[in-house]
């Protein structure tokens, strides 16, 4: 009696263990699959896909393109587009993008990820048509929504973009970067009061950020409240003593506390950090 897995077994324990994380455990049962068959486009895509989260890159994409050769797939093409994008080659990644999307028009990931390439290229009306588009397919791709935002955010756009971060915190209520997006949107759009309540909700999930303790700090100041500023930038500066940001701000507060000796070093310590190129 044979009880060798088959190929097929093989291949649900290994995407088993990969959607684990398991990545030893995954590319044993994956190259166990290509010992028999040395072309099984999924074992290929597997190893493919595994080779590129560990930065492999190169080798990511010569065994997407292995596959590719046997049984054109977008998935395949969508890989190798983010493994060129992962290297700094942007054209040639559209491009990739551009092929998935050939193959099959509706792949959201391919369509997401080919906005995001254009935001980078300064293309932003090209680029928010595909994450619109990414978005109709997929609306629950979170990833997509922060991303649609932050566009809005860079176009002035941003009660458009605060929106987009509410779509994605709804999906994911703790994702710090939709969070953190939002409430500086928030003080951006002239909405301090809403933007240091954002801020303080991000503390209460991440209470060592110092990137919100810089941003509720500045929403205080915002709000004519120096001395709470000036409490919650000491408070970004013990969690980031390198932050040259707040470290001007400090001084700002402090000149306008009528501290200037005070204020005047924290000036000095916001250039220095500026000049040495630590600037948090």
């Amino acid at each position: 009696m044979n009880d060798r897995p088959t190929i097929a077994t093989l291949l649900t324990q290994g995407l088993f263990h990969h959607q684990q994380g398991d990545f030893k455990n995954a590319m044993e049962r994956y190259t166990a699959v290509l010992r028999t068959d040395p072309d099984n486009t999924d074992a290929l895509y597997y190893v493919a896909a595994i080779a590129c989260q560990e930065g492999q890159y190169k080798q990511g994409i010569d065994l997407a393109r292995r596959a590719l050769a046997r049984s054109p797939q977008a998935r395949m093409h969508n890989l190798i587009g983010k493994a060129l994008e992962r290297q700094g080659d942007h054209l040639e990644a559209v491009k990739a993008f551009d092929a998935a999307i050939a193959l099959d028009p509706n792949f959201a990931e391919a369509h997401g990820n080919r906005a995001s390439i254009l935001v980078a290229a300064g293309l932003y009306e090209e680029a928010l048509a595909g994450f619109d588009r990414a978005l109709a397919l997929d609306p629950k791709a979170a990833a997509d929504w922060i991303n649609r935002g932050a566009l809005l955010q860079d176009m002035g756009r941003f009660e458009e973009a605060i929106a987009s971060y509410e779509r994605a915190i709804a999906l994911h209520p703790e994702a710090v970067p939709a969070h953190f997006n939002r409430a500086d949107a928030m003080r951006a759009a002239g909405r301090p009061q809403d933007a240091l309540a954002a801020y303080e909700h991000l503390l209460g999930l991440v209470p060592g950020l110092p990137a919100a303790h810089f941003g509720r700090a500045v929403a205080l100041n915002d709000l004519g409240r120096l001395e709470d500023a000036l409490s919650a930038v000491d408070r970004a500066l013990a969690a980031k003593a390198d932050l040259a940001p707040a470290h001007r701000l400090r001084g700002r507060l402090l000149e306008a506390l009528g501290r200037s000796e005070e204020a005047q070093a924290s000036f000095a310590r916001a250039t220095e950090l500026m000049e040495s190129g630590a600037a948090g």
